[in-house]
């Protein structure tokens, strides 16, 4: 193995620049990019939901809030595949509130690990507040999170290339 991985490696060389390009043409292009996200979770939602109904479902003894759950995603997907106002809306509207939720949750955290730790609770408020103002500025924008996910997308990609050549070399 060790030989493997000092040779040049041509497959993880095309895998990298592959990459790098992916990133790029998600930069030159965010809305296709974001359009792309859109199908992608709606598929998702679909395939989530119908594994939730035909194969968790029958494991459930009461299965009411399951079976309403399964249908939900499926519906949710469907709407996204066919309705690109519905699935473009969802996906800002989540992105947006992820940050709101999850700044929420940090705020409590910091103030249970203050007893434990009480060094990292400014830092901790300080980012969970601009988590927060960034989840606002995100609903109030949704253009803004449609280029912040196409640009996280492309930086992943980028990230990923940049590491696969590296690797190859």
């Amino acid at each position: 193995m060790k030989e493997r991985l000092a040779n040049f490696d041509l497959l993880t060389f095309i895998v990298g620049v592959l990459s790098i390009a992916t990133a790029l043409i998600c930069l030159r292009n965010p809305l296709p990019t974001f359009g792309a996200v859109v199908v992608i979770i709606g598929i998702l939602a679909i395939l989530r939901g119908l594994l939730k109904l035909f194969i968790f479902r029958p494991l459930l003894e009461n299965s009411g809030w399951f079976t309403f759950s399964a249908v939900l995603d499926v519906v949710i997907g469907l709407l996204m595949l066919f309705n690109t106002q519905f699935g473009t809306l969802f996906v800002t509207f989540s992105f947006a509130f992820m940050f709101l939720i999850d700044s929420l949750a940090n705020i409590w955290f910091a103030t249970v690990i203050r007893r434990v730790e009480p060094r990292y609770f400014i830092t901790d408020i300080i980012v969970a507040v601009l988590g927060i103002f960034i989840g606002v500025l995100l609903l109030i924008s949704p253009a803004l999170s449609i280029f912040s996910i196409s640009f996280l997308i492309a930086v992943f990609f980028m990230l990923y290339g940049i590491e696969a050549l590296i690797h190859a070399i």
